[in-house]
């Protein structure tokens, strides 16, 4: 960077220093042209060479100017270049980590489910219900483990978009009979609306479906009572993200709502707002449920967007597209 200024200066320091040049030569000529003896003629010499002591010093100053100049973007671009290797490294180091996680907690889960059905013998009542809480424990750490390693591998840029058709309605039935039992658990209902003759979507099921799942489970937190609506619809570019034509998948609830000045923030990773009132300790995670769907959202062609207020339950619609780019 610091060459690309060097030409330029030198170039403007010469002008300057021609300027000055010709500028003591006109003092001086005129100076020797006045009447021998004359006070004009010493103060006409005076202003020349102050001039060119001026000239001299703003020359010095622009040349000390262009050096910081020149080293402080020899800084800029060494930090830049640290923090891109920091946050790489941090990525890497979380996608390493969580996967090396998830092995022990699998066998804790599974040796968890053997010894809750019986396979090393009988459990007295009281140790089924400890049993039970290890494994609601030991699932639960998996899957903030499980968040932790996408969210590092979108971050890197190493999840993959495996693409094939996708018939929306039999993916939101099959979400919503999986999430049926929670919904029961907290007395909510659950109902599902489709449009007609709604195309098929091209884009990866697996990370459609956790994007909804993630926006149903975030809904049976945080509703205490009420409904819950799974809505599907073929949208126009009015409200959508950008042109052409979309599919509008919304997740709505009867919950305790989103503040409008909290609405960006619950996209920030590892961000809880208002924690205390929005869940138990056991339920809350760590905060990347919805910056996670938000970046599967987009990394799937579409985005994420929220409709909310406070008391008044929340919408998140996830807008995919139905022609998706090659």
């Amino acid at each position: 960077m610091p060459a690309l200024h060097s030409t330029p200066r030198r170039t403007s320091a010469l002008l300057l220093l021609v300027a000055v040049t010709c500028m003591v030569a006109g003092f001086v000529a005129a100076a020797r042209a006045l009447p021998p003896g004359g006070g004009g003629r010493w103060a006409l010499a005076l202003l020349g060479a102050g001039a060119a002591v001026a000239a001299s010093l703003a020359f010095v100053l622009e040349r000390a100017q262009a050096r910081r100049t020149a080293a402080r973007s020899v800084e800029l671009e060494h930090l830049s270049a640290e923090l891109l290797r920091a946050n790489r490294s941090k990525s890497e180091f979380l996608a390493a980590a969580s996967h090396e996680l998830r092995t022990p907690l699998n066998a804790i889960v599974g040796f968890t489910e053997l010894l809750r059905d019986g396979t090393y013998g009988a459990l007295a009542p009281r140790q089924a219900a400890a049993i039970g809480k290890v494994e609601d424990s030991a699932t639960h750490l998996r899957r903030l483990v499980d968040q932790i390693l996408d969210l590092a591998r979108l971050a890197a840029g190493r999840m993959e978009v495996h693409r094939e058709p996708v018939d929306v309605r039999d993916l939101l039935l099959s979400v919503a009979t999986e999430m049926e039992p929670l919904v029961a658990e907290r007395g909510l209902t659950l109902s599902l609306s489709v449009g007609p003759a709604l195309p098929r979507l091209v884009t990866d099921p697996t990370q459609l479906r956790q994007v909804i799942v993630n926006l149903v489970g975030n809904a049976i937190k945080f509703t205490p009572t009420g409904s819950i609506q799974l809505r599907a619809r073929q949208a126009t570019a009015v409200g959508s993200p950008g042109p052409g034509a979309w599919v509008e998948l919304q997740v709505a609830d009867t919950g305790i709502g989103i503040a409008s000045a909290d609405q960006a923030r619950v996209f920030d990773e590892f961000e809880q707002v208002h924690a205390g009132a929005r869940g138990g300790s056991e339920s809350r995670g760590v905060g990347l449920g919805l910056p996670i769907s938000r970046r599967l959202a987009r990394h799937l062609g579409g985005d994420l967007t929220l409709a909310s207020a406070s008391g008044e339950g929340s919408v998140f619609s996830l807008w995919l597209p139905i022609a998706p780019a090659p």
